[in-house]
């Protein structure tokens, strides 16, 4: 067994022959201490090719005993040794132990999401916890049959794999699964979009108006046994605030799902009712904040807005209801400052 202090000797050692060495014991099957050894001792003479090289090769081992933690160690550092290194060729590694990190990363969400208290979750466990799998294994036996749709849309964008059906069947289970927890919907609700945005805004694989269509059916109790919304109208302007979303676009969404969507907004006066008091709270919210735009895009906002609340304010006097008539006036009030505001 190699002990502490000979090993620091060995590392502070100036011998030319202590590769030689090293690399006689690995061959002598001596163990993973002297592997270890020998890419730090690469890394501290300045060869910083080797030590990548040789710590991808550690990732990648197929010794059960090596943990997954160990690998995801191994891939980072190869990556501070390839980016130090000189040579072209080297450097053209960084971009694949950065996809190996980011595989390894999965694996270990997936592996941290078992629960350890059945034989057969056990045994998960172990296969998880060593070698680095593909991602269709990842995918196949653990993601889906254990109902991680996060990590299933982690692994659709890390194999850059994009299907609008599979990514969207995706979607709607992590909405769902939201829904199904007990208290604060809202809350939870909005740390998981604002997490999941600043990973995949920017990408096909976050499908802005698909989620906003849901969460007004689903926060509105259209699709549940629900009596009434379970988000508030308040939620969306939280909403559009978090994820920094463009208010003009959230604008002509909701007038577009009421004209053209569901019946539901249209034929039945508690899904009627809560579309309008999204768009009530939404424009509030643009007429008290508005000094952050400029004059122009004021203008330009009011105007979009005072489409939509004139539409709903028309369809408001249609029909013999009390909470609409009532709902009706706020728009009224919307209408005059919007149009001042537009002008």
């Amino acid at each position: 067994m190699l002990d502490r202090n000979k090993a620091n000797m060995i590392l502070q050692s100036k011998s030319p022959y202590v590769e030689q060495f090293l690399t006689h014991e690995i061959s002598s099957g001596r163990g993973q201490r002297y592997l270890d050894l020998l890419w730090r001792f690469y890394e501290k003479s300045g060869h910083y090719d080797k030590a990548a090289i040789l710590l991808s090769r550690l990732a990648d081992n197929e010794n059960d005993e090596i943990s997954l933690s160990q690998r995801f160690a191994y891939l980072s550092h190869a990556i501070i040794c390839a980016q130090a290194a000189t040579d072209a060729k080297t450097k053209s590694m960084i971009q694949d132990l950065r996809d190996k990190v980011e595989v390894a990363h999965i694996q270990m969400a997936i592996k941290d999401c078992v629960d350890l208290q059945t034989p057969s979750q056990q045994n998960l466990v172990k296969l998880l916890d060593g070698p680095i799998l593909p991602l269709h294994d990842l995918l196949q036996k653990f993601a889906s049959p254990l109902g991680l749709y996060k990590v299933q849309l982690a692994i659709f964008h890390c194999a850059n794999l994009y299907s609008e059906e599979p990514i969207m069947a995706v979607w709607e289970n992590i909405l769902q699964s939201e829904f199904k927890y007990d208290g604060e919907v809202p809350e939870r609700l909005l740390c998981t979009l604002h997490d999941l945005h600043s990973i995949y805004g920017q990408t096909k694989y976050f499908p802005q108006n698909f989620i906003l269509r849901r969460l007004l059916e689903l926060g509105s109790g259209m699709t549940g046994r629900l009596k009434r919304g379970v988000l508030p109208a308040s939620f969306y302007v939280s909403l559009i605030s978090k994820l920094d979303l463009n208010l003009i676009e959230f604008i002509e969404l909701l007038s577009s799902e009421y004209r053209a969507g569901d019946p539901w907004w249209t034929q039945n006066e508690n899904g009627q009712r809560y579309i309008m008091e999204v768009g009530i709270a939404v424009v509030q919210s643009f007429l008290e904040n508005g000094i952050k735009y400029t004059p122009n895009e004021r203008a330009k906002i009011a105007s979009i807005c005072d489409s939509c609340v004139s539409m709903f304010s028309l369809d408001a006097r249609a029909v013999s209801s009390s909470h609409l008539l009532q709902l009706d006036r706020h728009f009224s009030s919307l209408h005059l400052r919007l149009s001042a505001m537009s002008s």
